[in-house]
């Protein structure tokens, strides 16, 4: 029964991508708007806004019931809408989509048929008010300004690192970009920054102004000292103007570092007052975010990333150098509206030896064949596996170190394989 409720929920991706609010408004209207019925942070950016959200949660569950919705998902559709310790139940989705089908269906009539993330959407806000949730934390899908999330009023709105994905929706300059990610940011509610480029700063300090949105910037806001880190996890002192936290965690990479300072920062900005310092602290801590830089097996040595664009390829790059000190083989697979070429150009800093996979995304990924004949120029060391899991395989007979990475569509088929845990915290 879920999978033929599952199978008409992903035929709504007919309607492609819609940036407006008109449908997703009107829908949640007619459920009584359950995005009223509970706090949110509300987290956009094009790179670290999972893991910010994941931090988030796992700091807020420890006093509040907390839930969380990101996108998308490694193995299965459930991952995207969490609450307490729990992915939405199966039955929660069939009960939603028998309610609401005949309207979905019939708001072709009005206006259109809304989307999958909508629709998905607007569930997720259903569901944590059906659960009587105190808090959620909201990824954003695409953008901000016109996101279907953006229907929330957030206690606060978080902006991670800005790059040019997406720019032929969202804009060609980093400004536009920063504009549609900065239309997250609501009337006297505070906002705060990880990115420090320039044109960043300018246009969300612009925004913020005129929506009297206080704005923390996270490079100024927060000190990191005394720093140590190993494959089995970083620790660092974290200061802010209000206190001292020890952190630790079990995500790896130094790009996690900002990550946990903008969760930080958030809880020290809520409207209502932080949580205590030891909450924080322990959910730093609890909180794992699978599939960013994650170590799976020691030997051989097989890390997975689901890193797609080139900021993101820097930060894999600069951690990897940082945590391990061999030439690792590259699997990679990658959809093609990615920019794979300057991704790839970033990664041969750490290999010269890639297997080129298929990511299991039949509409979008990119022919292996395809992408070897424009970057294999790059790799003195190359091979063609288009099943995955034979690709994976391979790699393991043949090299002591392996990183798997280019799209989540890869890395989450490939942790299914594996029975890899894609829990967003760990047990105790």
């Amino acid at each position: 029964m879920i999978e033929q409720t599952l199978d008409y929920l992903y035929g709504l991706k007919r309607e492609g991508i819609k940036m407006d609010l008109r449908a997703t408004r009107e829908f949640a209207e007619h459920l009584g708007n359950p995005q009223d019925k509970f706090k949110s942070i509300h987290i956009a950016g094009t790179n670290g806004k999972g893991s910010i959200a994941s931090y988030v949660y796992n700091i807020l569950r420890q006093e509040y019931r907390t839930g969380m919705y990101t996108s998308p998902h490694l193995l299965d559709f459930n991952e995207r809408i969490i609450m307490g310790t729990e992915p939405i139940p199966d039955q929660y989705i069939i009960d939603f989509m028998n309610s609401n089908r005949a309207y979905i269906d019939n708001l072709a009539m009005n206006y259109r048929n809304p989307t999958f993330f909508e629709t998905t959407t607007v569930m997720a806000f259903k569901y944590f008010a059906d659960r009587n949730a105190d808090y959620a934390a909201i990824e954003v899908g695409l953008g901000g300004r016109l996101d279907s999330t953006n229907i929330v009023v957030p206690e606060v709105s978080i902006i991670a690192q800005i790059g040019y994905e997406h720019y032929q929706r969202l804009g060609c300059s980093l400004t536009s970009i920063a504009h549609e990610k900065g239309g997250i940011i609501k009337n006297g509610r505070p906002v705060v920054l990880l990115d420090d480029k320039p044109e960043v700063v300018a246009e969300i300090k612009k925004i913020s102004d005129v929506r009297n949105s206080r704005l923390v910037m996270v490079n100024n806001y927060c000190s990191v000292s005394d720093l140590k880190y190993s494959l089995d996890g970083m620790s660092f002192l974290l200061e802010t103007p209000q206190d001292e936290y020890q952190i630790k965690t079990s995500n790896l990479g130094m790009f996690q570092i900002k990550n946990v300072c903008a969760a930080v920062s958030a809880m020290e900005v809520l409207p209502e007052g932080r949580p205590g310092k030891s909450v924080i602290e322990s959910g730093i801590m609890n909180s794992r975010w699978p599939s960013r830089f994650e170590v799976i097996s020691r030997e051989p040595l097989v890390i997975m990333d689901s890193s797609h664009n080139p900021p993101a390829a820097s930060a894999v790059v600069e951690t990897f150098q940082k945590f391990v000190d061999r030439k690792p083989t590259l699997v990679i697979g990658m959809l093609d509206d990615k920019d794979y070429f300057a991704y790839m150009s970033i990664l041969r800093k750490i290999s010269d030896t890639v297997i080129l996979t298929t990511p299991d995304e039949p509409e979008r990924s990119i022919d292996p064949q395809i992408l070897g004949k424009n970057i294999g120029h790059m790799f003195p060391h190359m091979k063609i596996i288009r099943d995955p899991i034979e690709a994976y395989n391979y790699a393991k007979s043949n090299s002591d170190c392996i990183l798997v990475t280019g799209s989540m569509y890869l890395v989450g088929l490939l942790k299914k394989y594996l029975n890899s845990s894609v829990r967003p915290f760990n047990m105790d």
